[in-house]
């Protein structure tokens, strides 16, 4: 009931920590993102963007790195301090001038990965706790089964025992038992064998006499 009451919890997100609201807040965010197409053409063009941006700022890198080798190359004299002063404030414009990526698709990219972790991570638990909720199941359903056996069980021996009874009843048998009427159909029995026995022996007496005397 624990494990019941957890998943119940867990579907309607309501464990009182940080992470409620995860499911709800990642359909929020995923309607405001629009079509699909439009998503996918954003991403691309995104992607695209910040490819460019990056060959370009790799480019002006090099360039840069070109135009300054001739100034830290220990086989070229080093610059008079005119040039180091006129240098200085192109080097200082060049830094304000060079394009910066804006950090907010970034962010928003961020945030939605994190929202997706956490529906991972929530579902991950759901499906975990199903396949426990499952296998609870599958013991009751076990446990059940075997209960509806011995009261199946239990069911028959009682109608037996009923039948049982009904036919002692309908015998009288109890009665014959008081009056010991099988003892008697037994002396009864015994003793026509008796007689029986004594015939056979008094004939053969009789017969054994007449052998004698003759």
């Amino acid at each position: 009931m624990d494990q019941v009451e957890a998943l119940a919890r867990r579907g309607t997100e309501s464990n009182g920590t940080d992470r409620d609201g995860v499911v709800k807040r990642v359909i929020e965010d995923l309607k405001d993102l629009g079509g699909q197409s439009g998503v996918e053409g954003g991403a691309t063009r995104l992607v695209t963007a910040h490819t460019a941006l990056s060959t370009h700022l790799h480019h002006q890198t090099r360039l840069l790195q070109s135009l300054a080798y001739p100034l830290f190359s220990p086989l070229v004299a080093p610059p008079d301090e005119e040039f180091v002063d006129d240098l200085i404030p192109l080097l200082l414009t060049l830094s304000d001038s060079m394009p910066r990526p804006t950090a907010a698709a970034f962010q928003s990219l961020t945030q939605l990965h994190t929202l997706t972790a956490d529906l991972v991570q929530t579902l991950n638990y759901l499906s975990d706790t199903l396949h426990m909720s499952r296998q609870t199941t599958t013991t009751a359903t076990r446990r059940l089964r075997s209960a509806r056996e011995l009261v199946a069980e239990m069911k028959r021996e009682e109608e037996m025992r009923e039948e049982g009874e009904l036919f002692l009843s309908r015998g009288n048998w109890g009665e014959r038992l008081g009056r010991r009427e099988c003892a008697d159909v037994c002396g009864d029995v015994v003793g026509g064998f008796e007689e029986v026995c004594n015939g056979w022996r008094e004939r053969l007496l009789a017969q054994a006499e007449i052998g004698t005397a003759a």
